[in-house]
């Protein structure tokens, strides 16, 4: 096995697990429990079959039900940001909070926030938050993270970042001429329990190349989700995309997601039933 695919697969490794770490943070809204961020998982290739009263997609049939939450001034969103290959957070790693419709981020909520003692980024932002974060380093593809609820109370995830080494295999490897102008987005799906959704076709408003994840590596073409609920599509024009989730079974939109895409960074985007 040559370096670039060793690279490759802990690169790929880490954002499966990533993915499956999200979806567990998402549903329980605490704190990560320690050796959480070594999750493994295993991608099968069939989808399994869901039944009329399946409890992963009961709720697109139920009437939606607000969150019950006390009303506070700032609520803390702590992110675990890890390099996908070395497993630690990248050096020199800053975040920024930015409302949603401040796509520049030119007044961010919150400036400069810097990897604390426990080896997170703690965000304090108001209550009803729903924007994104940017997640930059010297080493790592410049990242956006992008909220796709408001929140509503302390909050915890798991994230992984890039180097451009990394994506360059990544590339290489799926054959895929990466646009210095264009962006890339990453797709994560989550059934009606917060685990990740399997059968789902993918679509952007911004077009792009798809890929979707089977036995840990990406499928480029392929825009149904395997059991790990990842996909997305490189060399994205730069702009708003309205990310959608279909399920393959009955033809059923899971949800959609609103994110803004840049030249040469990543996007990350949850496709998830939400409340209307």
């Amino acid at each position: 096995m040559g370096v670039s695919e060793r690279v490759l697969r802990r690169a790929l490794g880490a954002l499966v697990r990533s993915g499956w770490l999200l979806a567990a943070a998402a549903a329980a809204c605490t704190e990560l429990a320690p050796g959480s961020d070594r999750l493994e998982s295993q991608i099968a290739l069939n989808r399994p079959e869901a039944g009329v009263d399946d409890p992963r997609w009961a709720c697109l049939d139920q009437p939606p039900v607000g969150a019950a939450a006390s009303v506070v001034p700032s609520v803390e969103l702590a992110l675990a940001v890890v390099d996908s290959i070395s497993g630690v957070p990248p050096a020199g790693l800053t975040a920024r909070a930015c409302e949603k419709i401040d796509v520049s981020c030119a007044m961010p909520v919150m400036d400069s926030a810097l990897v604390a003692a426990d080896g997170r980024l703690h965000l304090s932002v108001h209550q009803q938050f729903d924007g994104y974060v940017e997640l930059t380093s010297p080493s790592s593809v410049p990242t956006m993270y992008f909220l796709n609820r408001g929140l509503m109370q302390d909050s915890s995830e798991v994230l992984t970042t890039i180097s451009s080494a990394a994506l360059a295999a990544l590339a290489a490897q799926g054959n895929v001429t990466l646009a210095p102008a264009l962006g890339h987005l990453l797709i994560r799906t989550f059934d009606c329990l917060g685990e990740p959704a399997s059968g789902v076709a993918l679509s952007s408003s911004g077009g792009g190349l798809p890929f979707a994840f089977v036995d840990g590596l990406p499928n480029v073409g392929a825009d149904i989700t395997s059991d790990s609920g990842l996909g997305g599509f490189v060399n994205v024009p730069v702009g708003l995309a309205v990310l959608e989730g279909r399920r393959v079974e009955g033809d059923r939109s899971l949800g959609q997601a609103n994110v803004v895409v840049r030249p040469g960074w990543f996007t990350y985007g949850d496709v998830e039933p939400l409340p209307q």
